[in-house]
């Protein structure tokens, strides 16, 4: 009986003990911070809020605002003084992080100056963001697989990692730890090629490719040459798009140029008004035909080779020219629609398909000096109709005459045109010329100027000869 009581009483202590040990612990727990717990980079665990209110304010009272990127520091910021914590924002800390035991870390910033928040989020941030900026111009980027050419094959450049930083992301870090009243530190892993870089890399090996293989028939005067990219594709650098060599280009172009364009030679012309053969002069009073503009067509033809929408086998007409475009061969580059002008008899002779339409006696003008008509070979530039064609006379006057009908043959102003200013009888007449002479044109009489109109056309081949 004895021996029951005694372990009925000793029940019961035990008891009372584990109920208030309880207690105790319960209530320590409520009154004390909880292990791992740190406010403002302060270990406050263990503490009241007491103890931990008189140990904030003990503590350092400024802040160095420094910024850390991987562990180098990247910038230095002002020291700036925090107001001490108070001892009401300690107690709402506790609320939130007491108790015996915890699990992880609890940090705990408590924001105790608006004037430090303010300058983190302007003034420090700029400087941060100026850092990052000046740190990725000389950091390493990322690239793709890169795709090059070299002498004649495609090569490929290993894709590599960088150490450039991704400024939005680097930032957005930052402004998260901008209440955090203790150094930033940012951390960044090796920046890597993004999407958009790898797909336009598989597209500079496809253009490479193409480039190389790619043929473009290229129909000049007549003519189809077939130029080849594989020719004038150079060796470019890893992820460079296809370079065309520009001079192997034009020098090919000036070889067909000479070969083939029509303006400025001389051309053995049968006249259809007499079966008589002569040589057109090749001075540059003559403008018939066509001549390339080498470097523009070059450009052109590269353009061509290098695009991905030009499929290989396109034809491509010549572009870049002066004069006029007469798809003819050189040989027979005037054909039988044209006007035959006879300075030495004053007749101007109308064709059209090989048939005489018109024999016009004409006045010119003088056979030398500053009023002659040019001999050549010549092309109607544009017809208008009416016109007033204006100049200065031999004494420096000047003129406007008004005409019904106007064909130019030159840019500097000579052409046929109708003519009633002139007596009827020098039509046809040389001996007429030295006093009724034009300043170049070839007069017309009125009656006839109408008939040179309908029977010609703009380009139409004019010779000119004695």
């Amino acid at each position: 009986m004895i021996k029951n009581n005694w372990l009925r009483w000793v029940l019961l202590g035990l008891g009372i003990l584990i109920v208030g040990g309880g207690v105790f612990a319960w209530q320590y727990g409520q009154t004390h911070f909880a292990p791992k717990t740190t406010i403002n980079g302060k270990s406050v665990a263990g503490l009241t809020a007491n103890q931990a209110t008189q140990k904030l304010a003990s503590s350092s009272s400024t802040i160095t605002n420094r910024v850390y990127l991987n562990g180098k520091l990247l910038v230095t910021g002002k020291q700036q003084t925090l107001a001490n914590v108070t001892k009401a924002q300690v107690k709402t800390a506790l609320k939130n992080h007491h108790g015996l035991f915890a699990k992880k870390a609890n940090t705990v910033d408590l924001t105790s100056s608006d004037e430090v928040v303010t300058y983190r989020s302007n003034t420090l941030e700029k400087q941060v963001s100026d850092a990052l900026t000046a740190y990725n111009k000389t950091a390493t980027a990322a690239h793709p697989t890169y795709y090059y050419l070299k002498d004649g094959n495609i090569k490929t450049q290993a894709a590599t990692k960088g150490t450039q930083v991704n400024v939005t992301k680097a930032l957005a870090s930052y402004k998260n730890q901008i209440k955090q009243l203790k150094d930033i530190k940012l951390k960044t892993s090796s920046s890597t090629a993004t999407k958009a870089e790898t797909v336009a890399a598989e597209k500079v090996k496809q253009n490479l490719k193409d480039s190389l293989t790619k043929t473009l028939v290229y129909h000049v005067g007549g003519k189809d040459y077939t130029l080849k990219g594989s020719d004038y594709i150079v060796n470019t650098k890893p992820g460079q798009t296809p370079t065309v060599d520009l001079t192997a280009l034009e020098a090919k172009l000036t070889k067909i140029n000479n070969s083939d364009s029509t303006q400025g030679k001389s051309f053995s012309v049968k006249l259809l008004n007499s079966g008589k053969t002569i040589m057109t002069n090749n001075t540059t009073d003559s403008n018939y035909g066509w001549s390339l503009n080498v470097k523009s067509e070059a450009k052109m033809l590269a353009d061509k080779f290098i695009s991905s929408t030009i499929k290989s086998g396109t034809k491509v007409d010549m572009k870049n020219y002066s004069g006029q475009n007469i798809s003819y061969n050189r040989s027979s580059a005037i054909g039988s629609t044209r006007v035959e002008i006879n300075l030495t008899t004053l007749h101007e002779y109308i064709y059209v398909n090989g048939k005489q339409k018109e024999d016009i006696p004409v006045m010119s003008g003088t056979l030398s000096g500053s009023n002659k008509t040019p001999t050549g070979l010549f092309h109607i530039l544009y017809k208008q109709s009416p016109s007033t064609l204006t100049g200065k006379n031999d004494n420096g006057s000047a003129y406007a005459s008004k005409v019904s009908y106007w064909e130019p043959l030159t840019e500097d102003g000579v052409g046929m045109h109708d003519s009633s200013w002139q007596p009827s009888k020098v039509y046809g007449n040389p001996t007429y010329r030295s006093t009724y002479h034009s300043h170049g044109c070839l007069n017309n009489p009125p009656s006839k100027m109408k008939s040179v109109w309908d029977n010609t056309t703009t380009t139409e081949p004019v010779i000119i000869y004695k």
